[in-house]
């Protein structure tokens, strides 16, 4: 079906149900980023396949809202005919939003999938003149022909060697919680956070070990789990804690069931829907906005958890290592975005404990690194050119841990231009992973490290600086970042990205991507580099670096070469060695 067709259909479903405008978030009832293909509508509505966005229709119009990683593959994957594409750049989505549907009477959206408190937010922007109402079915769903299936993937426990803590500890510190906070219990509706509290895995989705599931943990130490898997069973794991579980329909009217034990819930701002707050204020209790207790918690990495990050870049490592010197080497001119890609993913397939890919493999050359979460296909891919650069940005999910790393490979001679960029991405890189700070400083502080040498050319990149990293669990995750509006405190053991750019439209991308572990001396914090892969030496300016700068690259390429040179062939090991030389001196 032609998207002008999808649109018209649509605004035939408002107009029945006396709707002016329609809201479609990129996200499901799970609020998940890397969505299942049968809940991916705002890409089969729109032909955009960013894992983040907005979009609103009205009668007339239809806007897609993206953020700076996808502005240029938005103009090249939507059609301008039907969409207006719009940044929502230094403003939030909701300040957009207001502006843009002021003058529409009724708004009609999912309350599966929005969230309460963005409804909230929008209505209090926008008064009390305009009504916004939930939809009994969501209207891409009715029209959605061949939909896919829902996938439902045997769901595992996964072993303590990997994740270091009982799930009884675990929920101890849940039902602490809701006790000091005098509440009756607690809601989890992010699959990565019920991963995490049950230990368990599963792959219900392509890049994330999860489990399509919602949980509602009592105070009496009963654990509900609600999914449509069917091979874990109820546990007693103690006279107080008991796991029960339970079909995912049986959500909804949990709330009713229980409606005279449970009179209030903590829930998390960000992941509580609309329609889930609307079912407790329906039977009487009260919903307390929260962060969510478990996302601190698994935040913050065990010793366990440490050591199989480690364990896991290394892997990684040797893989991407491999490919580097593959790609630099390989005698066939006619590799390209989609060969090379394919190559990388087949490495790391064959690493110990590998479970999947974290996202999908970003492999743009020349123009295509300058967009940001490129994902080259049959239309777009590139054949691999001398005088390119390459960007690669990949990772992997392992049992033992997840990972992220981008790299900038440059196959002849460079320009001028090219290697003063990439060395002053490189001075933030080496800026944040040298950072020291205290508990009270966050993630702002630390991007404006990452930017400062951009910005004395007066330039910058369109992304933030870093996203937390989880441990064989989302490859972003919350609420560890370092952006310019990162509100969140660093603690010991939280991981995080160390990735600042630079981007030149329809000419070349230049991403340096490192993940790094937070930890503590004294009162102080600070980074190790868990990432081991070489850096690109035709692309460093040494004249640009100071002592400080220059000793980092030192340390960091003997680490590489430790870590991962008895992995490596022969040949392999030399390439390595001659590579790193200007590095290390």
């Amino acid at each position: 079906m032609k998207i002008s067709n999808k649109l018209k259909k649509i605004r035939s479903l408002m107009k029945n149900l006396s709707i002016d405008c329609y809201l479609i978030p990129h996200s499901d009832e799970f609020s998940n980023e890397f969505l299942p293909p049968y809940s991916r509508r705002l890409e089969w509505i729109s032909d955009f396949t960013g894992s983040a966005g907005d979009i609103i229709i009205t009668n007339k119009k239809a806007y897609l809202f993206v953020d700076g990683r996808y502005t240029i593959q938005a103009s090249q994957e939507v059609d301008s005919n039907h969409y207006q594409i719009l940044n929502y750049k230094d403003k939030t989505v909701l300040d957009l939003l207001s502006k843009i549907i002021k003058n529409q009477n009724v708004i009609g959206f999912d309350g599966n999938i929005e969230k309460f408190k963005k409804i909230e937010i929008l209505q209090k922007k926008l008064g009390k003149d305009i009504k916004i109402k939930p939809v009994s079915s969501n209207l891409i769903d009715l029209i959605w022909k061949n939909r896919p299936k829902k996938l439902i993937s045997s769901p595992f426990k996964l072993p303590l060697n990997f994740h270091g803590e009982e799930k009884s500890l675990k929920i101890k510190k849940i039902i602490r919680y809701i006790k000091t906070s005098k509440k009756d219990a607690c809601i989890l509706t992010s699959c990565d956070t019920i991963c995490w509290l049950f230990n368990i895995r599963a792959q219900d989705l392509e890049y994330s070990p999860l489990i399509m599931a919602k949980s509602i943990i009592h105070r009496d130490g009963s654990c509900f789990i609600f999914s449509d898997q069917k091979t874990l069973k109820n546990e007693t794991l103690n006279s107080k804690i008991k796991i029960i579980y339970k079909p995912l329909h049986h959500f909804d009217s949990h709330f009713n069931e229980y409606k005279d034990s449970i009179r209030s819930y903590l829930c998390a701002p960000n992941d509580t829907s609309f329609n889930v707050v609307m079912l407790i204020k329906e039977i009487g209790a009260k919903v307390i906005f929260k962060d969510n207790i478990v996302d601190i918690l698994k935040a913050k990495k065990n010793t366990t958890e440490e050591n199989g990050m480690r364990n896991a870049h290394i892997r990684d490592g040797v893989a991407l290592t491999k490919f580097i010197y593959w790609i630099k080497n390989t005698k066939n001119n006619s590799q390209t975005e989609i060969s090379a890609s394919n190559y990388l993913d087949k490495l790391r397939s064959k690493n110990e404990n590998f479970f999947s890919l974290s996202f999908p493999t970003i492999a743009g050359s020349g123009p295509n690194g300058a967009i940001v979460h490129y994902r080259a296909s049959n239309k777009t891919n590139r054949k691999l050119k001398k005088d390119d650069l390459f960007l690669v940005d990949s990772g992997a999910q392992y049992f033992d841990g997840t990972t992220d790393v981008t790299r900038t490979i440059a196959f002849s001679k460079v320009t001028y231009e090219q290697k003063k960029m990439y060395t002053l991405v490189l001075k933030g890189h080496i800026a944040v992973a040298l950072s020291t700070f205290n508990e009270k400083e966050s993630g702002k502080t630390l991007d404006r490290h990452a930017r400062k040498f951009l910005k004395k050319e007066k330039l910058n990149f369109d992304h933030g600086t870093g996203h937390g990293v989880g441990s064989f669990l989302n490859v972003h995750e919350s609420p560890p970042s370092i952006s310019p509006l990162s509100k969140h405190k660093f603690k010991k053991g939280m991981i995080v990205s160390n990735e600042p750019g630079f981007y030149k439209k329809n000419k070349y991308g230049i991403r340096i991507e490192n993940l790094v572990l937070t930890r503590k001396k004294q009162s102080r914090l600070y980074f190790e580099t868990l990432t081991v892969a070489p850096l690109e030496p035709k692309l460093i300016d040494f004249k640009l670096l100071t002592s400080i700068e220059r000793k980092w690259l030192k340390n960091y390429h003997s680490k590489v070469y430790k870590s991962v040179a008895d992995f490596l062939n022969n040949k392999e090991k030399m390439w390595l060695q001659n590579e790193i030389s200007s590095l290390i001196v």
